[in-house]
């Protein structure tokens, strides 16, 4: 009876062995070989060029940089084992997307963006090693006290209300000359110069003239006689005084009837002689300016304020000020005036400072440092100063979303103070931050696509460019394709298109074909003629006159 149920019951237990056996086999077999391809299946990338993709770690043929393994995505196809592209963009201009591999309207290869990268949300993933290798530093946006102090530079000047230019207000003669060098202090009330002039002795017999005749007609009995005599003394007088002649040396000459052949000026008031433009003996005309006298007492600091810090500062500022012959002392004073106009080569305002100079320390056309005390701003949402990528007219960040997750976002930006911005929109409080490496993460992973895809949603096509249709450039061809560009641009390199300050385009037009050469990475880089840009070595762009100034002006550059 067991021989018979065990005979009965040996198929179902070998069918189960040979079951478990088999389970085995396919699930544990499968795990090894789907591990080994994985490790296989490791490709490697480089940040500045993704189209370079590597089976083994090792060094870009374009750019020599360390090539990164690249994060392994659910994406791949179960035959190819590839992620699929959903298409091509030029690799500075992530709105500029094909559905061929090719060229972009740069000359760049085409960057292939693949089915996982495509996201409309601007998320990027990045492998935790990759992250660990830029040394990725995270920071809080957070509120914090914006001071706001402005630091600056000034220039010391005289005062305007306590300056006096003696000028001759006859032709004559320097009969004698007090003052005997630039720099001489002089007291109020002190001669400064004696001028002999003809017209100045006429006036005097003048007057004298007009008071004979007025005790002459003192008996007449016509009132209308009488009074021309009063007139005639009167105008005489009037006379004198616009020549400068004092009211002393007027009583004078009534009273001893004397003509002086020179007319003495003096000195209105304490001060300094910082010009004297005549000497002894030299004949003057009219209007000629003789000495100018400051009062040094009071000085003025005229201080450049950048336009953004401009609102910070207002009358009655305090002002803290250092001068290099003396560095261990602060001056102190109080913003007096702002200017109402800008500097529209600089873009800065001007503010005035009153400094008392009552030791003579201080001489005018000294350089000082100042820190102005501007108004309080209070507790403000802040970010980091070097988290802030500037594109364009935008400013962004790039948030951390956790598990190597990273979004860039717009932000409006206020108040600068110690290293930190003011966040007006765009971040909330206690939202982490991209410190240090957001240029590394936007190269590595394709950052500036998803910020550009952030501004712009709509992808276009632009039909000026004709693609390579199926030409998909091997490893061998990139190299090859890199020695040529290598080459070229050690013999296009031409320092001199570099331009600076105020570009000149008309000059740079030596063909004057209306066209320039500019790059669009660095657009002070211009040339009349085709080449490579000597910064980034990217190949110049053929641009109008027009559009040439455009984009330097969109990017802060003169020309004209």
């Amino acid at each position: 009876m067991n021989k018979k149920i065990l005979m009965f019951l040996f198929p179902f237990i070998v069918g189960i062995l040979v079951g478990a056996g088999g389970y085995y086999l396919i699930f544990n077999g499968n795990s090894s070989e789907h591990q080994h391809m994985d490790e296989e299946g490791q490709l490697y990338t480089c940040g500045m060029h993704p189209n370079i993709i590597e089976t083994e770690p090792g060094d870009c043929p374009i750019c020599g940089m360390k090539l990164l393994p690249m994060k392994s995505s659910g994406g791949k196809t179960a035959s190819s084992g590839e992620k699929k592209v959903l298409y091509w963009r030029a690799p500075m201009n992530p709105n500029e997307v094909y559905d061929a591999p090719g060229k972009s309207q740069m000359g760049m290869d085409l960057v292939p963006v693949y089915e996982d990268d495509g996201g409309s949300s601007g998320v990027v993933s990045v492998d935790g090693a990759m992250i660990q290798s830029m040394n990725v530093k995270i920071d809080h946006a957070s509120k914090r006290k914006m001071s706001s102090n402005v630091t600056t530079n000034g220039v010391l000047t005289t005062d305007e209300r306590l300056e006096y230019t003696v000028n001759a207000k006859f032709g004559g003669w320097i009969e004698k000359l007090y003052i005997n060098y630039t720099g001489q202090k002089v007291t109020k009330g002190q001669k400064l110069v004696d001028i002999y002039s003809p017209e100045l002795v006429a006036a005097q017999q003048e007057l004298l003239t007009a008071l004979a005749y007025q005790k002459a007609i003192t008996n007449s009995s016509d009132s209308e006689i009488l009074s021309s005599g009063n007139d005639l003394v009167n105008n005489s007088i009037r006379k004198l005084e616009l020549f400068d002649i004092t009211r002393k040396d007027i009583e004078n000459l009534i009273s001893t009837k004397v003509v002086k052949k020179f007319m003495t000026i003096y000195a209105p008031f304490n001060g300094t002689v910082l010009v004297k433009s005549v000497s002894d003996g030299e004949k003057i005309m009219a209007g000629r300016e003789i000495i100018k006298i400051a009062d040094l007492s009071n000085l003025w600091l005229l201080a450049d304020i950048y336009e953004s810090d401009l609102s910070k500062i207002e009358i009655g500022s305090t002002a803290k000020i250092q001068f290099s012959f003396r560095p261990e002392f602060e001056y102190t004073g109080k913003v007096s005036f702002i200017y109402p106009t800008i500097d529209p080569k600089t873009r800065t305002g001007q503010i005035r400072i009153n400094l008392d100079n009552s030791s003579d320390e201080l001489k005018p056309a000294m350089y000082g440092n100042v820190a102005l005390s501007g108004k309080s701003s209070g507790m403000k949402l802040a970010i980091p100063e070097i988290s802030v990528i500037r594109s364009g007219k935008k400013s962004l960040v790039v948030l951390s979303l956790g598990d190597g997750k990273f979004k860039p976002v717009e932000v409006k930006l206020g108040l600068y103070s110690n290293g930190y911005y003011e966040v007006l929109n765009g971040v909330k409080d206690g939202d982490m931050i991209v410190k240090s490496a957001q240029f590394l993460l936007d190269s590595e992973s394709s950052l500036r696509s998803a910020v550009e895809l952030f501004s712009s949603s709509d992808k276009y096509e632009d039909p000026n460019m004709k693609m390579k249709d199926g030409n998909i450039e091997t490893k061998e061809t990139i190299k090859a394709n890199a020695e040529v560009v290598k080459q070229t641009s050690k013999e296009n390199k031409d320092p001199s298109i570099i331009r600076e300050g105020i570009i000149d385009l008309a000059i740079i037009d030596v063909n004057g074909d209306g066209k320039v050469y500019q790059d669009v990475m660095d657009w002070n880089v211009l040339s009349d003629k085709p080449g490579r840009c000597p910064i980034c070595n990217m190949e110049l762009k053929e641009v109008t006159i027009d559009e040439a100034k455009k984009n330097l002006k969109d990017n802060g550059f003169e020309y004209k």
